[in-house]
């Protein structure tokens, strides 16, 4: 069976999550968002409609995003807590379920096949290799883009729509990433401020909304649940206290705000722990090298391979026998087909970065290029994303 009918099979049998653009996503909820605050020309699903219908016109909207936060680890809190008794409606994110990836989404508005984000490492053709995309440095040896002449217009080549929001904005985040080329890329020049705490990132949107004389967006975004789950695993006592800190902060915010905003809290993807026997690493060796005209880009659970066009077949032979069904090799055209990565036809950027083929883990293993000896730093971590499970798909909705 090919890596393609493998993949159709997970999806058939409910393993892996069926690309459907027709089931809430958080395309759709960036562009109700928008809309709502007076951007122009945005084009609304039915799904998105809803979004829009529910949230209403009101003068102050927050919107919150709690990395990591997917609905897996939101059932863990208490079914009576506050976040679980506001939750409006499930949605799906983006494929690959990452954070470079949905980020760019949600500020953008559209698919990946269009915005050309491919992962946490995205190949960059002006670099010629992948680049470390939240950091804007070059993957093989941490050197800052800007420094090689790579500028952010042409590694990001659709604009932020909070850039033609009329509202007030304001952008509010850890205080260890403003000002970055991704953060600036993403508020699309808006106000940006950070905090060293939570509880200090709510008190400046209240301060926000209370001394605007006008209509205002906000953002608030939270990596913590994201970092604890990276590092010991969703099951740990320092994740359930992660979220028990977003739980208390967003009661507090709705209390400070009462009927003045509407507050709507959602994440960028979930997580699905991968124990060390299902952490693997890919080397580009003597066998493999004479096959790549690139070396790897993409995640943990998605690999893109850019291979030379007689080598192709050698390569997803290799993969088979090393990796079985654990890992599905599929051409990029047939991943394009099936709308893996969103329902339009990518852009030529996006196809560029693509590669040749795509290599999809079945669940919860990962695969990690490394060029060194040892083990990389990705399976050092317990909790990972980027895959198509369930487990890492499905969002909350929240709305307040």
């Amino acid at each position: 069976m090919t890596g393609i009918a493998y993949l159709i099979e997970a999806f058939a049998e409910g393993d892996l999550l069926r690309p459907r653009p027709e089931v809430r996503n958080l395309v759709d909820l960036s562009r109700s968002v928008a809309h709502l605050c007076g951007v122009e020309g945005i084009e609304l699903s039915e799904n998105a409609q809803g979004i829009v219908e529910t949230i209403g016109d009101t003068d102050h909207i927050v919107l919150v995003l709690i990395d990591g936060m997917g609905m897996n680890l939101l059932e863990r809190l208490p079914a009576d807590s506050f976040l679980r008794r506001h939750l409006w409606e499930q949605a799906q994110t983006v494929f690959p379920s990452s954070t470079a990836v949905a980020l760019t989404s949600l500020t953008t508005g559209e698919w990946p096949q269009d915005h050309a984000v491919t992962g946490w490492w995205t190949q960059l053709p002006a670099l010629g290799s992948a680049a470390t995309i939240l950091s804007y440095t070059a993957r093989s040896n941490n050197q800052d883009l800007l420094k090689r002449g790579i500028i952010p217009e042409t590694t990001f080549p659709v604009e932020s729509l909070w850039k033609r929001m009329p509202r007030d904005a304001l952008v509010v985040v850890p205080k260890a990433i403003v000002g970055s080329v991704y953060s600036k890329y993403f508020s699309g020049g808006r106000e940006t401020i950070g905090y060293e705490s939570l509880a200090g990132g709510v008190n400046s949107v209240v301060k926000h909304i209370c001394e605007s004389e006008g209509r205002t967006f906000s953002y608030l975004y939270s990596s913590r649940v994201d970092s604890e789950a990276h590092m010991y695993g969703m099951t740990r006592p320092e994740v359930q206290h992660a979220l028990s800190e977003v739980e208390r902060e967003i009661k507090r915010l709705a209390g400070a705000l009462k009927d003045k905003a509407r507050i709507v809290v959602t994440a960028d993807h979930g997580f699905l722990d991968a124990p060390p026997p299902k952490r693997h690493t890919l080397r580009v060796n003597r066998q493999l090298q004479p096959f790549f005209r690139l070396m790897p880009s993409g995640d943990a659970r998605v690999m893109y391979l850019y291979t030379l066009e007689w080598a192709r077949e050698r390569v997803r032979r290799y993969f088979e026998q090393r990796f079985d069904q654990v890992f599905m090799v599929v051409d990029t055209e047939d991943a394009i087909k099936i709308q893996l990565f969103g329902p339009t036809e990518p852009t030529d950027e996006t196809r560029e970065r693509l590669g040749d083929l795509v290599v999809v883990s079945s669940g919860a293993d990962i695969l990690e290029y490394n060029a060194s000896r040892g083990a990389g730093r990705m399976l050092q971590l317990n909790g990972h994303h980027s895959g198509r499970t369930p487990a890492e798909m499905r969002l909350p909705l929240t709305i307040v």
